[in-house]
């Protein structure tokens, strides 16, 4: 047994599987703002910002499998990271956003709050 295993019994929720969501999220979020960037900024540099956000994000998001289950981990960082590419697009990107669309966010958010708690 490694660490992780031994420090958290699976399917107990915590601060640190939490970390490991927020995270993985956060990196998926900044590999599709710098896909979005692509052709704007020189090549190599962002092709290495989303290899790397991207290897960073599944490291995360192993992490978090190893302390729940696998269906709780995907729909609490696809919950986090819709809400926060709805943000970036704004933002970040100066993208509108419809009240339907800004609702299909507020009901995802929901769905995976409730599906965490």
């Amino acid at each position: 047994m490694d660490a992780a295993t031994t420090l958290v019994q699976p399917g107990l929720r915590t601060v640190t599987g939490a970390a490991f969501i927020a995270g993985s999220a956060t990196l998926y979020v900044g590999a599709m703002a710098a896909m979005k960037l692509w052709g704007q900024t020189p090549a190599a540099l962002t092709g290495l910002v989303i290899v790397l956000c991207l290897f960073g994000a599944v490291a995360l998001e192993i992490m978090a499998l190893r302390l729940d289950r696998m269906g709780m981990v995907y729909a609490a960082i696809l919950g986090v990271e819709v809400v926060l590419l709805m943000l970036v697009s704004h933002f970040g990107f100066g993208e509108r956003l419809t009240l339907r669309e800004g609702a299909g966010v507020a009901l995802i958010a929901a769905g995976a709050a409730l599906a965490w708690s």
